[in-house]
């Protein structure tokens, strides 16, 4: 397109490149977020130090940890989908019968 086809477009092309723009930001934003496990990773090391503390029982402790250990999967399933590298192994679950 030439300069003067640019310039006579312009109020149609710009609105919708600045929409188009705004749109990329966002869903760089919403990727970050759904791809984010540090907070995830950071309830984990908060639930081991309260059962280290006594303030929760063991019970408590695997009902919390199965949850969060969900959304890390779930966030890890995010990362495959959009293309991202995963760090760490297979995220499980410790059940009862495997501390005995």
């Amino acid at each position: 397109m030439s300069l003067l086809g640019k310039l006579l477009f312009f109020p149609i092309t710009g609105p919708v490149a600045g929409i188009r723009w705004s749109l990329g930001k966002v869903q760089n934003v919403v990727e970050e977020e759904l791809t984010d496990d540090a907070p995830v990773k950071q309830a984990l090391m908060e639930l081991q130090m309260q059962l280290e503390l006594g303030d929760i029982t063991d019970d408590e402790y695997v009902e919390r940890e199965a949850v969060l250990m969900a959304q890390l999967r779930e966030v890890r399933a995010w990362r495959e989908r959009l293309g991202k590298g995963t760090s760490g192994g297979p995220v499980r679950v410790a059940r009862d019968d495997e501390a005995e």
